[in-house]
């Protein structure tokens, strides 16, 4: 499931297109394997991440451009921007196997690989290009929720790779990498899953977080006036053009304190979310795309969605409005040497502004005290522009460089 990867090759097309077709299969094949191993085209001009359904498994890559700040730092930066787009595009047209040989994914299907680009705010800066980083690009905040370490924080350069397939996955992550070579250098890297589409009793529905929690349900879609709004980010001034019709990601690496959360009664973790276990709905409400009813009070008169349940904190009426394109995975790296679980969610925020959109949320759940801040941990934290492609341009972010 889910659509092809890199880098536009169509006009407007977002930083990671790959256009593909579907593969042709037997008369009476599953119909879930035929839609995880095939490949759609991405009509919208978007990148794959934008795109639903969403892949069962993720790759964000943050690395470093290995050179001298100024003049070197855009050379090189360019030269890999260039390379990754070059090998992205052979990615669909030759497959894994035809480019390196011997590969682990030969005779594989492509499996819904989907490849998306970004720039951190850091390479604007080292590369002597501070003039043109856009305002949406400022600095995160601090939040007083915060434990980041910054060995999972920030980054030059971004790939976010997705695929139903974790071996096509990887080799596909392996591949860009070598192919960047000793021009970059690894920063952070984190893996993420839900559950596959051939697993899902319902593969259209809502997937559930290591939590047992429905996981997405409120996103603004595709086909709605607001999504280019809210998602894609509009920029006329000609030193910020190279963003016009880009978006903004923040990627967060989300560490659940899983043990301390199922020691929970049921009821208990219902209340800190706002919504029922069972099906996703919100507290008071008939079903999960229910929208909350935040005025609504139990006999008592107290709220039957809690003055610091999640979703009320996060929801647009306590938040000016704020939306964002959610895209949440699961991560699970076992135990540390200390015996405690490393796992949790990788997080990701698509906006087309994150000062108004993520920022806006984060710091209600902050200030607001949310319920659910017992039970997590914010360890990682960074921001990338994810630029257009554009027809005339050879590679992502041309214009800029």
């Amino acid at each position: 499931m889910g659509t092809a990867g890199i880098a536009g090759l169509g006009a407007g097309g977002l930083a990671g297109h790959l256009s593909g077709t579907a593969t042709d299969t037997a008369d009476g094949e599953d119909p879930a394997l035929v839609s995880a191993r095939s490949r759609v085209a991405p009509r919208e001009g978007r990148p794959p991440a934008l795109l639903t359904p969403v892949p069962a498994n993720v790759q964000v890559v943050a690395v470093d451009v290995r050179a001298q700040d100024g003049p070197d730092v855009r050379r090189t930066a360019r030269e890999v921007l260039a390379a990754w787009s070059e090998q992205a595009r052979s990615l669909h047209d030759e497959g894994l196997a035809s480019l390196v040989e011997g590969a682990p994914s030969q005779d594989l299907h492509p499996a819904s690989l989907g490849v998306t680009l970004g720039l951190g705010p850091s390479l604007l800066e080292r590369a002597g290009l501070a003039d043109r980083r856009p305002p949406q690009m400022e600095d995160l905040p601090e939040f007083g929720t915060d434990h980041l370490d910054p060995a999972w924080c920030d980054g030059d350069l971004m790939l976010y790779v997705g695929a139903e397939d974790p071996l096509v996955l990887s080799s596909a992550v392996d591949h860009l990498l070598r192919t960047a070579g000793d021009r970059t250098r690894v920063r952070w890297a984190l893996p993420g899953f839900q559950r596959s589409a051939v697993a899902a009793a319902d593969p259209g529905a809502t997937p559930r977080n290591l939590m047992g929690q429905v996981d997405g349900t409120v996103n603004p879609r595709p086909d709605e006036a607001l999504f280019g709004p809210q998602v894609l980010a509009s920029h006329t001034d000609r030193p910020l053009a190279w963003m016009d019709g880009g978006t903004y990601v923040v990627v967060r690496r989300i560490r659940m304190l899983l043990d301390d959360w199922f020691a929970l009664e049921p009821e208990r973790r219902e209340e800190v979310i706002g919504r029922r276990l069972s099906d996703g709905a919100p507290l008071g409400g008939d079903g999960e795309h229910d929208l909350p009813d935040l005025a609504a009070r139990d006999g008592g008169g107290e709220p039957v969605i809690a003055r610091d349940a999640h979703i009320r904190l996060a929801s647009p009426e306590s938040t000016l409005g704020a939306r964002m394109l959610r895209r949440s995975f699961n991560y699970d790296l076992g135990w540390d040497a200390e015996g405690r679980r490393q796992a949790g969610l990788l997080f990701t925020a698509w906006q087309a502004d994150p000062r108004t959109g993520f920022t806006a949320v984060q710091r209600n759940l902050d200030e607001g005290g949310d319920a659910l801040n017992a039970y997590i941990r914010h360890e990682g934290s960074a921001l990338f522009a994810v630029p257009p492609l554009r027809e005339d341009e050879p590679h992502v972010a041309h214009s800029l460089f």
